[in-house]
């Protein structure tokens, strides 16, 4: 059994640590649409450029290239931020199970307050890899959009 002080600092953290975890994919997702539409900008402005048939191979080269560190640079930020998402979440978990969500009993008689594949639901979480498909498609649309204009 956990002392009435230790009690009390985890139901400070708990609420804290819920809405970090909800923040960190709050900016995954936001950072997955800004980079997006980023890409999409690029792609309608190539596409509706008068002067897209006369990009040179350096043009060419230069566009692609800057859409490339784009990306990059977006899929680096959202790694950042999944790397503190499920550090937050490791945390929460333990936070709940500290303060008995999992035990049966707490709430209500043979039954547990949260069920127990909550503790390890969030290790397949495959949202990162959504966002960096999104991403690098778009990224891939644009590159072949300059190779075949």
């Amino acid at each position: 059994m956990i002392t009435e002080g230790v009690q009390h600092v985890l139901t400070v953290l708990y609420p804290l640590y819920k809405e970090e975890v909800y923040r960190r994919r709050e900016q995954m997702m936001l950072l997955t649409a800004y980079g997006s539409l980023g890409l999409i900008a690029m792609l309608f402005a190539l596409l509706l450029s008068p002067l897209k048939d006369r990009l040179t191979s350096f043009d060419t080269l230069f566009i692609g290239l800057a859409s490339l560190i784009w990306c990059g640079l977006f899929c680096a930020l959202i790694l950042q931020q999944q790397y503190r998402h499920r550090q937050a979440k490791q945390v929460l978990v333990q936070l709940e199970q500290a303060l008995g969500f999992y035990e049966e009993g707490l709430v209500v008689e043979h039954q547990s307050l949260y069920p127990e594949g909550w503790k390890t639901a969030w290790l397949g979480d495959r949202t990162g890899t959504l966002y960096f498909t999104a991403l690098c498609s778009l990224t891939g649309l644009l590159i072949l959009a300059l190779l075949f204009s």
